[in-house]
């Protein structure tokens, strides 16, 4: 059987929307093996019809038009909790392609698996980072991906902010406006050029007045209760929505000794940057 082990990541990093996305050291893990017939039933009830991760892996055979393997799947460990702006979504798409990959024999590399697994998802600043890892930026040209990965200082500490509540992407996705404001569009692209290298040289305070973005935050931010107060609190930090929501990502050079911020549970996490990894097992 194979073990596929899928990190977290949280999406856009501010200014970064639908673009940039960092893997982080919470995950899935999920089993596969060969079968005479699909099998999902080691999952919960409601997530057997529909399954996200067979319906990726699927759509591997689909896309590269081989010979289909039935597959079991099994639920080993489901750590990235589902609407929480953490990439749950995009752990079971890349745990599905990865399966599948393997399984069907053709052993693509890693990056070899960004545009279909971008195509599952929509977007490519969840799948990227949790395929290879670290802090990536993606963007599409001639129907194609490019992406460049980076590699975080290890000075920087990241924390994700989890509340008990869910905000669906859908939710999310529908506040936000069809037209933007000129300056707005400029006042992010002159921040996110300048993102990569203050997460290299671990410059938080660069990174404080990056994350300062116009186009999704402002309006996400009603979305979520009280996340403007946690961001205030933490005026010391960088402070960003996770994917689009509900949960946060602090980034500092300070530790934080709280568990605990309104209902917001501080985790306090570490950049993988390794990205997807498969076991034999």
């Amino acid at each position: 059987m194979l073990k596929i082990r899928v990190p977290a990541t949280s999406a856009n990093l501010s200014v970064g929307f639908d673009t940039l996305g960092i893997a982080l050291n919470i995950y899935n893990e999920f089993g596969f093996e060969k079968s005479s017939f699909d099998n999902v039933d080691a999952f919960e009830s409601k997530f057997r019809t529909n399954n996200l991760v067979l319906k990726s892996y699927k759509r591997f055979f689909e896309y590269y038009n081989i010979k289909y393997v039935p597959v079991k799947i099994l639920p080993f460990r489901i750590d990235i909790p589902s609407s929480r702006g953490l990439g749950s979504s995009a752990s079971c798409i890349v745990a599905g392609v990865m399966a599948a990959n393997i399984l069907s024999g053709l052993n693509l590399k890693k990056e070899d698996l960004l545009d279909l697994c971008a195509s599952i998802e929509g977007h490519p600043d969840n799948v990227l980072p949790a395929l290879v890892g670290g802090l990536c930026a993606a963007f599409m040209a001639h129907e194609k991906y490019y992406y460049k990965k980076y590699i975080p200082s290890s000075r920087l500490q990241f924390y994700s902010l989890i509340p008990p509540f869910e905000l669906k992407t859908e939710l999310s996705r529908s506040v936000l406006p069809k037209m933007y404001n000129r300056c707005d569009v400029i006042a992010n692209l002159s921040r996110i050029v300048n993102l990569p290298s203050a997460f290299i040289d671990g410059d938080i305070e660069l990174l404080k007045v990056i994350f300062d973005d116009k186009i999704h935050e402002p309006y996400r931010y009603k979305l979520i209760e009280h996340s403007l107060d946690v961001k205030t609190y933490f005026k010391d930090y960088a402070v960003a929505i996770s994917g689009a929501g509900s949960s946060l990502l602090v980034i500092g050079d300070k530790v934080i000794e709280l568990d605990k911020i309104y209902d917001f549970k501080i985790v306090k996490v570490i950049v993988d940057n390794n990205g997807v990894e498969i076991y034999e097992c």
